[in-house]
C-alpha cells in the first residue's frame, strides 16, 4: 500500500477511532506534508486528517495549517448550508404529499464524532412513490433536471445544491454478482426513522435497510467505480455504532451473490489497516495477513482517488450492457404512457436522459472492442 496512504490513515485512526498516532507518526517535509493535504482532498477527508493530527499534537507546517484550516471553515459551512437546504426541501415535499428519506450523505455524519466534518458532494433523497409529483415540486422551487442516471435517480441542480432524486436505493449495473445481490436485497416497503442531527429532524432509512444500502454502497463502488478514504471511514463508522451485531447473516447473502471476499477484505483491511477492534465486524471472516495486505494494495492501487479506478473496477460486459438498455426502454415506454401526464412543464426528457444514462455502456463496449481488458 503507499506510503501517504498509510500516513492518511494514521491521522483518520486518531480522529476517528482514539488511536495516539503521535509515536508512530513520521516526521515529513514541508513538500511531503503538502501531498499529504493534497491527498486528503482527493479522499474527502480533510477534516478528518486535520481533527487528527491535532488530537495526537503532530504538528502541521505553519502555512499549511492556516491553508488547511480554512478549508475546513468552507467544508463545516457548506454542511451547514445543504443541511437547511435539506431541511426546506424536504418540508415542501411533505406538503406535496410525499414521504422523502435521505440516503447517505447527512445521514451517514451522526456517526461520527464531528458530524459536520463528513463531506457532502450532493443530496440523496429517496422518494418510492408520488415521484413524478416530487421532480415537479423540485422544479417549482427552481431546480432543473439535468439527467437521469441509470433508472433509478435523475439528478436536479440549483445555484450550488445538486439534488439526487431516488425512486430506488439501487438498480442494477450491469454486473452479474453485483445485480444478484440488487435481487437478493428486498427494499419494497423500506421503513425509515427520524434522526435529530444538530437540532434537524431528519427521515433516513430505519436499521436493517440502512445496514443493507450501506453495504450495497461500498460493494458499488469497489467494483464499479473506485473506493475512497471516506468510503471506507463510513464504513468503520457503521461497524462501530452498530454494537453487538453479528454480521454473519449478511456475509453469507453476500457470499451467495458472489461477493463474499470483497466483504471480507474490506473488514480486514478495517481491522488491520485502521485498527478498528475485530469484535465488531464479527461474524466476517479476517484474511490472513498476506490475502489482506494484497487486498489492500488493490483497493488503492491508485493513489488520486479523482483519476483511475482500483484493481477490483469491472468493466461492463457486453450482455450487461444489452440488458440494462433493454431495462431502460421498459422504463421509457411506461414512462411515456402512464406518467408523463403529470409532467406538466416537461421536467422529464426521455431522450436527453438516455443519452446521459448510457453514455458509458456504450463507452465500456468500445473499449472492450479495443481489447480492454475485464478489469483494471
Amino acid at each position: 500500500m503507499d506510503e501517504k496512504i498509510e500516513h492518511l490513515i494514521l491521522l483518520l485512526r486518531s480522529h476517528l477511532l482514539g488511536f495516539d498516532a503521535k509515536t508512530a507518526f513520521p516526521g515529513l517535509s514541508e513538500q511531503e506534508w503538502a501531498e499529504l493535504y493534497d491527498l486528503s482532498v482527493s479522499h474527502g477527508v480533510q477534516g478528518f486528517a486535520y481533527e487528527g493530527a491535532y488530537r495526537s499534537g503532530i504538528v502541521i507546517p505553519e502555512e499549511l495549517k492556516q491553508r488547511w484550516r480554512d478549508r475546513m471553515v468552507e467544508d463545516v459551512l457548506r454542511y451547514y448550508s445543504m443541511q437547511r437546504e435539506l431541511m426546506r426541501v424536504i418540508e415542501a415535499l411533505k406538503q406535496n404529499g410525499a414521504k422523502p428519506v435521505v440516503l447517505k450523505g447527512i445521514s451517514v455524519s451522526r456517526l461520527y464524532p464531528i458530524p459536520e466534518l463528513r463531506l457532502m458532494g450532493d443530496i440523496d433523497i429517496l422518494v418510492s412513490d408520488r415521484y413524478y409529483e416530487a421532480a415537479l415540486c423540485l422544479e417549482e422551487m427552481g431546480y432543473k433536471a439535468q439527467k437521469e442516471v441509470a433508472i433509478h435517480h435523475i439528478e436536479f441542480l440549483h445555484s450550488k445544491y445538486l439534488i439526487e432524486l431516488h425512486r430506488l436505493p439501487f438498480t442494477p449495473i450491469g454486473i452479474k454478482h453485483y445485480d444478484k445481490l440488487v435481487k437478493a436485497v428486498d427494499f419494497t416497503g423500506a421503513e425509515f426513522q427520524i434522526i435529530n442531527i444538530n437540532g434537524f429532524d431528519i427521515p433516513v432509512l430505519n436499521g436493517r435497510n440502512y445496514i443493507d444500502e450501506s453495504f450495497e454502497h461500498i460493494l458499488k463502488h469497489l467494483i464499479h467505480d473506485r473506493i475512497t478514504l471516506r468510503n471506507l471511514c463510513d464504513m468503520a463508522m457503521l461497524f462501530k455504532g452498530v454494537q453487538d451485531e453479528d454480521w454473519k447473516v449478511d456475509y453469507d447473502l453476500i457470499s451467495a451473490c458472489g461477493l463474499g471476499d470483497l466483504l471480507s477484505g474490506i473488514a480486514s483491511l478495517l481491522v488491520v489497516e485502521f485498527g478498528l477492534p475485530a469484535e465488531l465486524v464479527k461474524g466476517i471472516p479476517i484474511m490472513e495477513a498476506d490475502r489482506e495486505k494484497e487486498f489492500a494494495r488493490g483497493v488503492f492501487s491508485v493513489s488520486d482517488a479523482k483519476t483511475g479506478t482500483n484493481r477490483y473496477y469491472t468493466s461492463l460486459p457486453a450482455t450487461g450492457a444489452v440488458r440494462m438498455l433493454l431495462r431502460y426502454l421498459r422504463a421509457v415506454s411506461r414512462d411515456l404512457l402512464i406518467k408523463y401526464p403529470y409532467c406538466r412543464k416537461n421536467v422529464l426528457l426521455r431522450p436527453a436522459a438516455f443519452i446521459h444514462a448510457y453514455s458509458d455502456y456504450l463507452f465500456a463496449l468500445i473499449h472492450k472492442a479495443f481489447g480492454r481488458g475485464g478489469q483494471t
